[in-house]
């Protein structure tokens, strides 16, 4: 902020002498504003051609008082400004590789392409979980905006490959295909498949023609913003509790009831474990579905066991579902 004061009150004064030197030698030698002008700029940036010069006592004594008060501030708003510019370069610089040092340290995260919108809530939500992920735009007003927020952000082109792997996409575990541009995101889903099969990729479609598209290129899913818009409206009319519950369950920054899913690994302690007694009786969580070999068994009973391979689908407290998710690791 005071950068920015420092650069207008230097563009403001440059502005100021110019002016005032040009009407003045207008006024004192009856000149055209184009020679005055021409004049004033000769005088205070000290070229001094003298092709034109003041003929009255007026206007020598007045373009005298430019050159003694005007060349000063002229070298003085001048400097200011190429100062400002060169640090703003710089301080650019350092703070892209410091960026660039902590996305180095990034391990299973997830690169958000597009920081617009939607990409930005996407990184609310992924903030709100405690997920590691990066951004990246080209924009700059969007990234200073975000840094503004402490966000990891990045200044760049997501379709370029050599971008997308100085953000880490190897050792990624997913990407998000938010631009606006169906083509874009259908381009980067390609690239990332390409250099990282095992990457998970959800892309951002505006045109419903494109789903098949992005899913023919490798997109695990695809979210049409429009279309969910459009079905949640519907519902909030329809069926407002219901769309009410939904949007309780879905939002992070709610600490009363969470919906969660868990994936069961071979090592999990909770392999082989009745679904009665998974959580203890204490527990304020409750199993409603398992998706099991791509199948969703909804009708559980208390007496199926939880086998390794499942992803159980919780609702809870999200103190109560964090705490379930570390013991079940060890």
């Amino acid at each position: 902020m005071e950068a920015k004061l420092k650069l207008i009150t230097a563009v403001v004064s440059l502005m100021a002498v110019t002016l005032i030197s040009t009407m003045g030698l207008a006024y004192f030698e009856h000149w055209s504003m184009f020679d005055a002008l021409w004049v004033t700029l000769v005088s205070i940036t000290t070229t001094g051609y003298g092709d034109i010069v003041p003929m009255t006592a007026g206007g020598r004594a007045f373009l005298l008082t430019i050159l003694l008060a005007g060349v000063g501030i002229v070298t003085y708003s001048l400097m200011t400004i190429i100062t400002i510019l060169v640090e703003g370069q710089v301080r650019r610089v350092m703070e892209r590789d410091k960026v660039m040092k902590e996305i180095a340290k990034l391990e299973n995260h997830i690169i958000v392409c597009g920081a617009g919108r939607v990409g930005a809530s996407v990184a609310q939500v992924l903030k709100g979980e405690r997920i590691p992920f990066v951004l990246i735009d080209h924009d700059q007003e969007i990234i200073d905006a975000l840094e503004s927020e402490n966000y990891l952000v990045v200044h760049g082109d997501a379709t370029q490959d050599e971008v997308l792997l100085s953000l880490g996409l190897k050792r990624a575990r997913g990407i998000v295909c938010a631009l606006p541009e169906d083509a874009f995101n259908l381009f980067i889903t390609l690239s990332a498949r390409d250099m990282n099969p095992g990457l998970k990729i959800v892309s951002r479609a505006e045109r419903p023609e494109t789903i098949q598209k992005l899913l023919r290129a490798g997109a695990d899913k695809v979210i049409s913003p429009t279309q969910i818009g459009g079905y949640q409206l519907a519902m909030a009319m329809v069926k407002p509790v219901t769309v009410d519950m939904v949007d309780t369950l879905f939002t992070s920054s709610n600490q009363q009831l969470q919906l969660e899913e868990m994936h069961i690994t071979s090592s999990s302690s909770l392999v082989d474990h009745p679904i009665r007694s998974a959580f203890g009786n204490d527990r304020k969580v409750t199993i409603i579905a398992i998706i099991r070999a791509n199948e969703v068994l909804m009708n559980i009973r208390g007496d199926d066991h939880i086998r390794a391979g499942d992803t159980l689908i919780l609702v809870g407290p999200r103190s109560e579902l964090e705490k379930i998710e570390s013991a079940s690791a060890m």
